[in-house]
């Protein structure tokens, strides 16, 4: 958390509000019961997919069309690196695991040369690859303008907060297909879309809660057996879990093959529900005023390590990491669910 400039009092008042605010994914749970036509969900359920034609293939130079009027609202400078990205060959977007292509999508800065990002796509023509194109090209803004207005060492940011400018890119995304997508298509986008806020607001702050209790267990006793683990697990995991679905008692090691706890840094997946946050935060400003939220988001995105991160938050949003940023976030997850619901009954 040092690197992040946060203290553990800051990630114990995020857990805190999404346990308290849990049942807001209720109404979503019931529209995923009756949607799929059974009686009680079970884990698995969380993860099927609604839409009535999941292989309906779309065009990849229409999925760009579709994406750069995602982007209608914002500052113009968006449309402008989106074009210098996609005409300039910048992305490489069709498999080719033949030829040694790795699966996936990720997106490389070339800060010091000024000039758009590199970005890899497996572009297979789903509808969520249209998201995933946005999300790099969220990245890609973020690169350039770091690139084309802060000095090279000064290119970069907090894991969590490099985050934000490709999640604030999905938002506008799932906001154009509610917009202009069919009904069906939109219903099923937004349904997974919160599906991901539930993951990142109950089960990524469980992890990170359990880190912490596992270690302050370890240190109060000598011997620690995988059942104490186990038993950690669940009882910390029924703190941000709905009664609407019927998990498993088997589940209690569950905490095994969640692999960010042993390969990556200690307390890594907060990172998820923090960053999320902040863009859910600044998308509900961004739906207040556009054009005030426009001005500063495009100095917030270029000024790069020049500030910290929350001071950057603090100048150009006047937003600290409080529980009121997690409250906004929450509430943007609330008239998510009341969207679709609407979708569901029109």
């Amino acid at each position: 958390m040092f690197y992040s400039y946060l203290t553990k009092e800051q990630i114990d008042d995020m857990n805190s509000v999404f346990k308290e605010r849990k049942d807001v994914f209720d109404v979503y749970l019931t529209f995923r019961r009756d949607k799929l036509g059974i009686d009680q969900l079970a884990p698995y359920d969380l993860y099927l997919q609604l839409m009535d034609e999941p292989d309906q293939k779309y065009n990849y130079t229409d999925s760009l069309d579709k994406i750069q009027k995602s982007y209608s609202h914002m500052d113009p400078v968006f449309s402008d690196i989106f074009i210098k990205t996609v005409t300039g060959g910048y992305i490489d977007v069709y498999p080719n695991p033949e030829g040694g292509k790795q699966p996936g999508g990720y997106c490389i800065g070339l800060y010091a040369l000024k000039l758009p990002s590199i970005i890899f796509l497996n572009y297979n023509g789903l509808i969520g690859d249209q998201k995933t194109i946005t999300h790099e090209l969220g990245h890609g803004i973020n690169f350039y303008l770091m690139g084309n207005n802060v000095d090279f060492l000064y290119c970069g940011g907090a894991e969590y907060e490099l985050e934000i400018p490709s999640t604030f890119n999905e938002e506008l995304f799932v906001d154009y297909v509610i917009g202009n997508y069919d009904k069906d298509t939109a219903l099923a986008v937004l349904s997974q879309h919160i599906g991901e806020y539930q993951n990142y607001f109950t089960f990524q702050p469980l992890i990170t809660e359990f880190e912490y209790e596992a270690h302050e267990l370890y240190g109060e006793q000598d011997n620690m057996s995988g059942a104490d683990l186990n038993s950690l697990w669940t009882n910390l995991s029924k703190a941000y879990r709905s009664n609407l679905v019927a998990y498993y008692e088997e589940n209690s090691s569950e905490w095994n093959y969640i692999t960010h706890i042993y390969f990556t840094n200690n307390y890594y997946t907060y990172q998820y529900a923090l960053s999320k946050a902040i863009t859910l935060s600044l998308f509900k400003k961004y739906k207040d005023n556009p054009n005030e939220f426009n001005k500063n988001y495009i100095e917030y995105l270029s000024a790069g390590t020049t500030m910290t991160p929350p001071e950057k938050l603090k100048k150009y949003f006047d937003i600290e990491v409080n529980e009121k940023l997690f409250e906004d976030a929450m509430d943007i997850v609330e008239l998510r669910i009341n969207k679709l619901n609407e979708l569901q009954h029109n």
